[in-house]
């Protein structure tokens, strides 16, 4: 039962097959954001195993380069460029130095979020909440695409991988903040997805569940299902391979359409879900 409840939701996706990797990324300029622990780690070693030449960004350059240094000492190329993307000019500032220092992106990795959970009345008087997840989450990402797409559009080639939430499925009592700045960002590629059609990038939203990592510890137990980074690593491995416009767990989808045709009852079942998270995190 231990291994089938986490199979069921999903959360023990099977990767693509190295070859297939490594024919969409060998000897290509591949972008991860955030890639100093977590998830955004785990993608950046699994990219640079099949020979994709790596760009990190994350706040935390020490730990970017521990992560860089364990890529080149296993023989592979990882180029570290630290950026807040709370801020839109470093966000650009940092796009101009991938193109500069490394090259066209066939890949960019938006993985970079900053998480927080808090009620409306908790967070009424602390502006900086909205406008910090806000940044980290959608404005840093959208200003960092900005400096990169027209390189990629003049290429005529690239994948653009969002990494998003079920929270945009799934909007819920006190992940309001997090939830709606990361469907600002899933929102503005659905609209420019057609655009980047026509110039041979594709784009992908990744809608993940829990996932188990430094970010998630505060809120949730560790009783709670959730995915672990490396089987997000393979989720995300298997989209740049397969290049689907949307992935999302089909408990997810399936939630946000309850939510829309029964509201009365959605509501009542999400209280009770806040109400256990307040509980579990006391």
């Amino acid at each position: 039962m231990g291994d089938l409840l986490p199979a069921l939701l999903g959360l023990r996706p099977a990767g693509p097959s190295r070859d297939a990797l490594a024919r969409r990324l060998r000897g290509r300029v591949v972008v991860v954001t955030g890639a100093s622990r977590g998830i955004g780690a785990e993608v950046a070693r699994r990219f640079a195993l099949v020979g994709a030449r790596l760009v990190l960004l994350a706040r935390d350059e020490s730990a970017l380069e521990a992560v860089a240094s364990g890529i080149r000492r296993r023989g592979g190329s990882a180029l570290v460029i630290a950026a807040d993307l709370r801020d839109p000019d470093a966000a650009g500032a940092a796009g101009d130095r991938i193109l500069t220092e490394a090259g066209t992106p066939e890949l960019v990795v938006s993985n970079a979020g900053h998480s927080i959970r808090r009620r409306l009345l908790d967070y009424a008087d602390r502006p900086h909440d909205v406008t910090r997840t806000i940044g980290v989450n959608y404005v840093g990402p959208v200003a960092l695409l900005q400096a990169l797409v027209p390189a990629m559009a003049q290429a005529g080639r690239g994948h653009i991988v969002s990494i998003g939430s079920t929270s945009i499925d799934i909007p819920a009592p006190g992940w309001s903040v997090y939830g709606a700045s990361k469907t600002a960002f899933d929102a503005w590629l659905r609209a420019v997805a057609p655009e980047l059609a026509e110039h041979g990038i594709a784009v992908t939203s990744i809608h993940l569940p829990l996932v188990r990592t430094a970010m998630s510890a505060p809120t949730y137990g560790a009783s709670s299902p959730a995915m672990r980074p490396v089987d997000a690593a393979k989720l995300i491995a298997r989209a740049v391979v397969e290049r689907p416009r949307l992935v999302s767990p089909w408990w997810s989808r399936l939630a946000g359409g309850v939510l829309v045709a029964f509201p009365g009852l959605s509501d009542r079942a999400l209280r009770a879900y806040d109400r256990m998270l307040e509980r579990g995190s006391r």
